[in-house]
């Protein structure tokens, strides 16, 4: 049976909850959904989602029926939920939670049910409810502790995926199509407004560096999602997308949000955890000890061929490719203006540190 899929959180009505719980056994067919309470849960991930937290009573047996959970809808803007790439990313979390969730080291939240409508743009997800855990603070950034579990973690994830010919196989992992060009002429729209919004973040030798970057990126591009090594990344990897066990409770890690589930170099994630979640002089103070134990932990699951020079090679590169992503994010993207700031005030700084630290500019030489 083929389920409507609401589009707020006023259809996720008992009756509903009752038939979806059923239709992936996660309740049994005498179990009904007798009354749900709902409640927003509000954070970052709003601009592309609708999150609550639902709170379930049930008639019948439960049997370990789930009392609480979160659900997860599209964006209530028909313009964002209907575009293109907004769609992809919708399908990119289905179906990683219907095929891929099972199979992978990570942690990540139960599903209870997952579907989406693709001529839509609906999608819904029922996930499990890790409360007490909480996501860590970008503002204050990850702590060494954290920073290490992230990353050992991801490396583990990485591993098991590297070069796999069974990326192959999943139709629905859509690779990026960009033309040189269109880059380099977007990009040259982008830098001055760019420039007036966050010119006074900027040294010297980074408003260099951007000037000359369009000319770079769809060499990036290249590189880094069509080129081996591959593997499978989160590709948002950040403190808001990790829950970390309370002082009192909780699972101790957990890895959310996978709509960007993605083919490319596997420093991606580690590069977006450190740049963009690490105030800079913590990062500095580990950042090279926790890549040579990327490389360790690839090469004692079975990555030949990989050492820690390719490796730092291919970071610098995400961090360059971040860059140019922050240009075109703080000059163009439609976020909140608290959104903005926090691209210039937050994660801007970090992505310039993390370049200048690595010297990472002297590979576009």
């Amino acid at each position: 049976m083929t389920l409507n899929i609401p589009g707020t959180e006023t259809g996720l009505t008992p009756e509903w909850l009752t038939s979806a719980l059923r239709a992936s056994s996660t309740i049994g067919h005498e179990t009904v959904v007798a009354a749900v309470e709902t409640e927003p849960v509000g954070n970052d991930m709003g601009f592309f989602s609708q999150l609550s937290r639902l709170r379930l009573d049930y008639e019948g047996p439960q049997n370990g029926a789930p009392l609480k959970m979160i659900a997860k809808l599209s964006a209530a803007s028909p313009e964002l939920r209907q575009r293109p790439n907004t769609v992809g990313r919708y399908e990119s979390e289905v179906r990683f939670y219907q095929h891929l969730a099972g199979q992978t080291t990570l942690p990540v939240p139960a599903c209870y049910y997952a579907d989406i409508e693709i001529e839509s743009g609906y999608h819904v997800l029922l996930l499990e409810d890790l409360a007490p855990a909480q996501p860590g603070s970008k503002h204050a950034g990850a702590t060494a502790e954290q920073a290490e579990l992230a990353v050992t973690s991801i490396a583990a994830f990485h591993a098991i995926w590297w070069e796999s010919p069974r990326m192959a196989e999943l139709e629905w992992l859509v690779d990026p199509s960009f033309d040189h060009d269109e880059l380099v002429e977007a990009h040259a729209g982008w830098w001055p407004e760019f420039l007036r919004k966050a010119g006074h973040q900027l040294p010297d030798e980074m408003i260099a560096l951007g000037e000359r970057l369009g000319h770079y990126r769809a060499e990036l591009f290249e590189k880094l999602w069509f080129t081996a090594p591959r593997t499978l990344t989160h590709a948002d990897y950040s403190l808001g997308n990790m829950l970390f066990a309370s002082p009192d409770s909780g699972r101790p890690f957990t890895v959310i949000d996978w709509q960007s589930v993605s083919r490319r170099r596997g420093t991606w994630d580690v590069a977006w955890f450190f740049s963009q979640n690490m105030e800079p002089n913590r990062r500095a103070a580990i950042e090279m000890d926790l890549l040579e134990r990327y490389v360790e932990i690839l090469a004692d699951n079975g990555v030949r061929g990989y050492d820690f020079d390719q490796c730092h090679h291919d970071y610098k590169l995400c961090l360059l490719h971040r860059f140019g992503s922050l240009i075109s994010t703080i000059a163009a993207m439609p976020f909140t203006p608290d959104q903005i700031q926090m691209h210039i005030d937050v994660l801007l700084p970090r992505n310039i540190a993390a370049i200048l630290d690595n010297d990472a500019a002297s590979l576009l030489d």
